[in-house]
C-alpha cells in the first residue's frame, strides 16, 4: 500500500483551518419552544441548552458538506468564566443516520463537577444531519481515506471550540479535548492544530476502520493510522510545549485491539507527542464502550490526569462515610410520603451499586449500575426549581448507598 500523503502539508492545512474556524459567524442558542421538543428534557440543574453552529467541511471527494451542527451544551451554577470541555462522538456507519442530539449526560456531569462548561456537538453526517452527506466515511477498507474522514472531524470540534470561545462565560484559555473510537483519534487531529486555549486532549478508544463483527480488534489499514497520529504529533509538537494527552484503552476492545493502541501510542510519542498511555482491565464483553457505560472506572483516571494541569476539583462522587446498615422498609427517610415511599422500595430491589438521593423538601431520586451515585443526585434534582444562576431552591444528598445509610452534605 502507499504511504497516506493525506497530511503531507499538515501546516500550512492548519493555519488555514484555525483562521477559518475564527471566523466563523456567531451561532444563536436554539428558541425555547425548540429546545422543549427535544427528545430529552433539559436538565435545568447542569443548565442543559441546545445551540446551533454552522459547518462547512469536505468528504474524501472533495464534495462540500455543510450544515448546522447541533450542540449540546452544560454548564455549572454561576456566571463563569468557565473553563471548557468538547466532548465528540464516535461513529456506527450502519446506524449514522439514527444518531440523537449527543448529551453524555454522566460524563458531562463529572466535568461540570469539576467546574467546566461541556458542549457535546452531533457532527455533520449523523442523525437529523445524515441526509447533507457523510464527510466522516473512510470509502473502503482496503483502500481507506481515513485522513480526509478524520480532517473533517476535526474541523467540526474546532468550529464548535471557537464557537464556544466567544461565549462571555468561558475561559478559552482553558480547553480540554475529550474523544470517544473515531472522536478520539478526531481530537487528537484537532489537537495538531495547536489553537490557543488547548491545554489537554482526553483520547477513548481513539481509532476509525474498526469493526467487531467483520474484524474483532484490527481496523482497516492500521499502519495508516499510526501514520496519522504521528502526523498529528508533530503538527502539535511545532508549537511547544506539546499538549499533554491521556489515551484510555480496555483489554478486551472489540474495535481496536491493545497491540494496535500501544504503536498508534508509541508512533505519537516518537513524533514529540505526549502521551500517557492507560491500559485497562477487560470491561465487560467490549472496552469500546467503557466511555459510556463505565464513568465508574474512567473519572478516578481523569481526575488524576487533569488535577496537575490546573482542574483539581474532583469530578467524581466518592461514596459517602457509612452510618447504619439498611433494615428494609423500615430505612426510609422520615416523614416519606406515598411516591418516595415506593421509590425507596424501588431502590431496594434494585441490584447493587445501586444510590438513593433526597433534598428533605420531598425531591427524591434513585439510581442503580454505572455511575449510580451522580445519576440519583441527578434524578433527585430534575424537579427542583434554579434560580437565573443555575443555583437550585435546595439541594439532594445521598440518603443511601449499597446496604448502608450514609452521612452525606449536599
Amino acid at each position: 500500500m502507499r504511504p497516506c500523503r493525506c497530511w503531507l502539508l499538515l501546516g500550512v492545512a492548519w493555519a488555514v483551518l484555525s483562521s477559518a474556524v475564527q471566523a466563523q459567524a456567531p451561532a444563536a442558542a436554539v428558541p425555547a419552544a425548540a429546545a422543549a421538543s427535544a427528545p430529552e428534557r433539559l436538565q435545568a440543574d447542569v443548565r442543559e441548552a441546545i445551540v446551533r453552529v454552522p459547518a462547512r467541511v469536505e468528504d474524501a471527494f472533495g464534495k462540500t458538506v455543510q450544515g448546522e451542527l447541533l450542540v449540546t451544551t452544560f454548564r455549572p451554577p454561576g456566571p463563569g468564566p468557565f473553563p471548557l470541555v468538547v466532548i465528540s462522538h464516535g461513529r456506527d456507519t450502519a446506524r449514522r443516520a439514527e444518531y440523537k442530539r449527543m448529551r453524555y449526560e454522566s460524563a458531562a456531569r463529572y466535568f461540570v463537577r469539576k467546574g467546566f462548561a461541556v458542549a457535546v456537538p452531533l457532527r455533520l453526517g449523523y442523525g437529523e444531519l445524515a441526509s447533507a452527506g457523510d464527510p466522516e466515511s473512510s470509502v473502503s477498507c482496503e483502500a481507506p481515506r481515513f485522513g480526509a474522514a478524520l480532517r473533517a472531524a476535526a474541523e467540526q470540534i474546532l468550529t464548535v471550540q471557537a464557537f464556544m470561545a466567544r461565549q462571555p462565560d468561558i475561559d478559552a484559555s482553558r480547553t480540554v479535548l475529550v474523544g470517544v473510537s473515531v472522536g478520539g483519534i478526531a481530537t487528537l487531529a484537532a489537537t495538531s492544530a495547536h489553537v490557543p486555549g488547548q491545554v489537554a486532549a482526553i483520547n477513548f478508544a481513539g481509532g476509525h476502520g474498526g469493526d467487531p463483527e467483520k474484524h474483532p480488534g484490527d481496523p482497516c489499514q492500521s499502519d495508516q493510522l499510526r501514520r496519522l497520529y504521528r502526523a498529528y504529533a508533530e503538527g502539535n509538537a511545532r508549537t511547544p510545549p506539546p499538549t499533554p494527552t491521556l489515551w484510555i484503552y480496555a483489554e478486551n476492545d472489540q474495535f481496536f485491539n491493545l497491540g494496535h493502541a500501544r504503536r498508534w501510542a508509541k508512533a505519537y510519542a516518537e513524533a514529540g507527542g505526549q502521551v500517557d498511555l492507560r491500559v485497562l482491565p477487560a470491561f465487560g464483553t467490549d472496552g469500546h464502550k467503557l466511555f459510556t457505560a463505565g464513568n465508574d472506572v474512567w473519572q478516578p483516571l481523569v481526575d488524576e490526569f487533569l488535577a496537575p494541569l490546573g482542574f483539581a476539583p474532583p469530578g467524581r462522587i466518592a461514596s459517602p462515610p457509612l452510618a447504619a446498615p439498611l433494615a428494609g422498609e423500615s430505612s426510609a427517610p422520615e416523614g416519606s410520603k406515598a411516591e418516595q415511599l415506593v421509590g425507596f422500595q424501588k431502590f431496594l430491589a434494585a441490584k447493587l451499586p445501586r444510590a438513593f438521593a433526597i433534598d428533605g423538601q420531598g425531591h427524591w431520586g434513585y439510581a442503580s449500575g454505572d455511575d449510580a451515585l451522580s445519576r440519583a443526585l441527578a434524578f433527585c434534582g430534575r424537579n427542583i426549581r434554579t434560580d437565573a444562576s443555575g443555583t437550585p431552591a435546595s439541594a439532594c444528598q445521598l440518603y443511601a448507598v449499597d446496604e448502608h445509610l450514609v452521612r452525606s452534605s449536599p
